[in-house]
């Protein structure tokens, strides 16, 4: 499992971000007579607000499991779907036929791409069998079950 590190930015984060920096006392930085004083004491100040108003925090990253899913697959999803809600919101009668279409060519070229990854892994394969079941397995839903024995 691999995990990210993010910082969470909203319009809320942003006004205490804000607020903290004018409630700060910015003498040591206008006052000082020497460039390398002054920039360590802005070091000091701004990371300290900032972190405090954006904290780190570890968010668990999506592994794609499907290598079938390609960009184009993607945007072409989404399209899909603007065009669900466009359908749903207009009653437009040249719409349906582009839609119903527009999915058929999706749904084959899912197909044909699903395919394309399983050949691939069959034939990469040592144990061509055993993939083989085990591609048939994860398509028809039915996964192994880890036995764990409990003392």
């Amino acid at each position: 499992m691999s995990y990210l590190i993010n910082s969470k930015i909203n319009k809320c984060t942003i006004a205490d971000f804000q607020l903290k920096l004018s409630h700060e006392t910015w003498e040591q930085v206008f006052d000082g007579y020497d460039v390398n004083k002054i920039f360590n004491s802005f070091l000091n100040i701004f990371p300290r607000i900032y972190y405090s108003s954006f904290p780190l925090t570890r968010v668990k990253s999506k592994v794609n499991q499907n290598s079938w899913i390609a960009p184009g697959i993607i945007t072409s999803c989404k399209h899909k779907r603007e065009l669900c809600k466009e359908l749903q919101n207009n009653n437009n009668a040249s719409l349906a036929p582009y839609y119903r279409g527009y999915s058929k060519i999706l749904s084959m070229v899912i197909r044909k791409a699903k395919r394309m990854e399983h050949d691939k892994l069959i034939l990469n394969s040592h144990n061509k069998v055993k993939t083989t079941w085990g591609v048939i397995n994860k398509e028809s839903g039915r996964y192994k079950k880890e036995v764990k024995y409990k003392l």
